[in-house]
């Protein structure tokens, strides 16, 4: 008797979109689909979502794919997750929303953490959690919470994320994978426990946090109406998963200690593998929990695609006569304009910090701005100084990643500004080295189909699979991106500018500030 094939599949819950992707077990993949959501931003610094849409989302990509490919929804050994990191939602007793999904791109906790800042040793936070403290993470949107709306927390009866959420509808449990609380900045990296001297100094019982489980974490039951939503068998498996970053660098193959992986879709980071706990003195890094033997190191950075967004926006205005001109879209008219413009745009820089900045500033108010603009300048030479002011912001991070986890030996690209030609050359000529860039993009999901195979081999964690045999394996082939020679000698010599009209920038941008 011919042995059935049998599937897998991974869902990545993103800012912008949930994805989905359906697997066979040799991890061919088979079909794919996602669903998008809005970001509402109707307040000042204010970045919500909806949890009940992104729930419908998740429930919509599963039935779509067991829709598509009609007949094995029983043949499906499990369901894997990831998920952005940083979100915070409260509910009260009866599990029903306190508040919506405030996400990483919140900035309303910025006044208070730059108080904290100035008023307590907030590195001892840092290197507890491994979390930078920034408006970013959930401790802060905790004490924005504490301070602003403390009815909200006296009606709680849990404070979690997007997953916890969407995981709790489907299995009726609050759980959390250590990945996922390793980037709260609550939880004690050290112990893998939340730790309650900043459970205290935020005034939160453990009781409001969900247990923490590792990766591996699974439950072997759907809760039926759910089950039955996506078309899919009740007894399929859930695995709780990690973070869509770490997953990611797990998803190229990026883990072996100096292995490092480089995404920019709307915003952008660049992580690196260890094999240890890794902390910057400063408190200018993350680190991440990915495996027993596995930590990701790095920088997220707020200022990515969006800034080409920004960029095709003020150029082409609403009701701008510039249309499409049926043959290339409005950005791929930027990016020709650009690769006129020869590297350092002329003498112009721009300094992309237009939604504030994580790495390598951690400045919540910090801003962009056009340095050098003159007369001669033309629409190409500001897209292209854009797109090198995002590159060299990255390239910053990726300095001071080597400087506390040692030299960087290969780098993988992913992310949307692939898709532009230039942007991908211009990111190997900053860097000076050959970038690898996997033929699937859906890195997230296939980390999380990865972590999922390790449970089910009874493998104590990902790294106790032979790595160079999973990984190269299972990684779909790369396309190798070559650096040209004399322009990365020209970066060279540009960079240093650029760093330092950044260092000086930082002076005068409380008066900016002040302003307006």
């Amino acid at each position: 008797m011919v042995r059935q094939q049998r599937y897998t599949i991974g869902v990545d819950i993103g800012t912008t979109s949930t994805k989905a992707v359906l697997y066979q077990e040799n991890l061919q993949v088979i079909d794919s689909t996602y669903v998008g959501y809005a970001i509402h931003q109707t307040d000042v610094g204010m970045a919500e979502q909806d949890p009940k849409v992104i729930f419908q989302a998740v429930l919509s990509v599963i039935r779509t794919l067991m829709e598509k490919d009609k007949g094995i929804s029983h043949l499906v050994d499990f369901i894997s997750f990831s998920s952005a990191m940083h979100s915070v939602i409260v509910v009260d007793e009866q599990d029903e929303l306190l508040t919506n999904c405030i996400i990483w791109a919140d900035n309303r906790p910025a006044e208070l953490v730059a108080h904290l800042k100035e008023t307590t040793d907030w590195k001892d936070l840092y290197k507890k959690t491994g979390t930078p403290v920034h408006s970013m993470s959930p401790f802060s949107k905790v004490l924005w919470l504490k301070e602003s709306h403390p009815a909200i927390l006296k009606k709680a009866k849990k404070i979690i994320g997007i997953k916890e959420y969407i995981l709790f509808h489907l299995t009726g449990e609050y759980k959390i994978d250590y990945s996922i609380a390793s980037a709260t900045g609550l939880f004690n990296i050290h112990e893998l426990t939340w730790d309650k001297d900043i459970l205290q100094l935020l005034g939160i019982e453990e009781s409001l946090l969900s247990e923490p489980v590792d990766v591996s974490y699974r439950w072997n039951k759907i809760q039926e109406r759910y089950a039955e939503e996506m078309a899919i068998d009740s007894t399929t498996n859930l695995v709780i998963g990690a973070s869509d970053g770490c997953l990611s660098n797990l998803g190229v193959g990026a883990m072996d200690p100096g292995e490092t992986a480089i995404t920019i879709g709307t915003s952008g980071a660049i992580r690196m593998v260890t094999n240890h706990i890794v902390l910057d003195a400063e408190g200018r890094t993350f680190c991440y929990y990915l495996s027993k033997d596995r930590w990701v190191i790095g920088g997220a950075v707020n200022n990515g695609g969006n800034v080409m967004s920004w960029l095709t926006s003020i150029l082409y205005p609403e009701g701008s006569k510039i249309m499409d001109n049926g043959i290339e879209t409005r950005l791929e008219q930027l990016n020709r304009f650009a690769e006129t413009i020869k590297p350092g745009a002329e003498g112009l820089f721009f300094l992309p910090y237009l939604n504030g900045e994580r790495a390598p500033l951690w400045e919540s108010e910090a801003t962009g701005s056009f340095i050098g603009l003159a007369s001669r300048h033309t629409t190409g030479h500001m897209v292209r100084a854009a797109m090198e002011g995002v590159l060299f912001n990255l390239y910053d991070v990726w300095q001071i990643i080597q400087e506390v986890g040692g030299p960087s030996k290969t780098i993988n690209v992913t992310g949307g500004f692939l898709n532009s030609p230039l942007w991908k050359q211009m990111i190997a000529d900053i860097f000076g080295r050959t970038m690898q860039q996997p033929t699937s993009f859906e890195s997230s999901c296939l980390g999380a189909i990865l972590i999922g195979k390790g449970t089910e081999e009874v493998i104590e964690t990902v790294v106790s699979y032979e790595e160079k045999e999973l990984i190269e394996d299972t990684v779909e082939s790369k396309i190798s991106i070559q650096y040209n020679e004399q322009t990365a000698t020209d970066y060279k010599k540009i960079i240093p500018v650029y760093q330092k009209l950044a260092k000086e920038m930082t002076k005068v941008r409380g008066m900016l500030n002040e302003a307006q």
